[in-house]
């Protein structure tokens, strides 16, 4: 039995890459805890869910920035320091919403969302973006991030 632990760990040290050796902020290194999985996004935001019953919430450490968490997110991607994000079931100005997409720009301290996906993709021309950006399942996200000591977001496919 000792030996099949051995062989589990040797395969989870082989499976995902080893760290870069570079002083990287705690931020972007934390992964969470026993009881909650964490993805950093663009500090101070981060992305959430409990272990027991996933649901992906974005929530901010400085409680300055987020009025409320954006919650039910399915689909995230940090382009240029903005982070975009797709919710089910989640609320856009303290409504439900079924279908919402998100735009946050830390350094604006702006949260945009939409209920509309053609108000989504405006915002995101009026941004600087040529075209609307494909997102990521966060399980994805969340899957690269367990097996890499921070996110490199251009990495992802």
């Amino acid at each position: 039995m000792k030996w099949l632990v051995y062989i589990i760990i040797l395969i989870n040290v082989f499976a995902c890459n080893q760290g870069s050796g570079k002083k990287v902020d705690d931020f972007y290194t934390n992964k969470g805890g026993f009881d909650l999985a964490r993805i950093p996004l663009v500090k101070p935001y981060e992305a959430t869910t409990p272990s027991t019953k996933p649901n992906w919430i974005i929530t901010s450490i400085d409680t300055n920035d987020i009025p409320a968490p954006v919650n039910g997110i399915e689909d995230i991607r940090v382009i240029k320091g903005i982070i975009l994000a797709h919710g089910k079931n989640t609320t856009v100005n303290y409504k439900p919403a079924k279908d919402a997409w998100f735009i946050i720009v830390p350094t604006k301290r702006l949260v945009a969302g939409f209920r509309k996906h053609g108000d989504y993709v405006g915002s995101l021309k009026n941004l600087g973006f040529e075209k609307e950006p494909d997102l990521f399942k966060i399980i994805k996200v969340f899957k690269y991030f367990d097996c890499n000591d921070h996110i490199n977001w251009e990495l992802i496919k």
